[in-house]
Order: C-alpha cells, then sequence, then structure tokens
C-alpha cells in the first residue's frame, strides 16, 4: 500500500510546471527562461570556438560553474 505522499508531486516539480504555465503566456518570462537554460551550451560553444578550450575542459568548467551557482544559491536560501 501506498502512501498518500508518494502520488503527490514535490514542490520543486510544481514550481517547475508553475513556471512553465507562465512561460506559455509571458513571452518576456519565456525569453528569461530560454536564456538561463540555454546559458550552460553557450558558453561550452564560447569557450571552445573562441577561446580554443579542448570539449572536456569546457564542459567541467562550465559544471563547476553550475555546482557553484547552486551553492551560493542554496546558502542565500537558507540565510
Amino acid at each position: 500500500m501506498q502512501s498518500m505522499g508518494m502520488n503527490q508531486p514535490s514542490i520543486q516539480k510544481l514550481r517547475s510546471l508553475r513556471l512553465d504555465a507562465l512561460a506559455r503566456d509571458d513571452r518576456a518570462v519565456a525569453d528569461l527562461n530560454a536564456r538561463i537554460s540555454n546559458s550552460p551550451d553557450y558558453l561550452v560553444e564560447e569557450l571552445m570556438n573562441n577561446h580554443g578550450w579542448p570539449a572536456h575542459e569546457a564542459l567541467c568548467a562550465v559544471k563547476q560553474l553550475q555546482e557553484k551557482v547552486l551553492r551560493n544559491t542554496t546558502e542565500q536560501t537558507a540565510a
């Protein structure tokens, strides 16, 4: 027998769905959401194409940057 909580979406999933719905109705939100979502790819491409970084180094650097930003965001939220 499953508990009631197992069938309910998480708060994180609900926020994501809410943002997706807002982005469908609001072009500015959609544009900002797309820029945030695509930024890591653009940065990897920039590092490789314009600065000569090997792909694995560019990917690792961007991953580390994303982890740092996530840590900082988590710390700010907790404060």
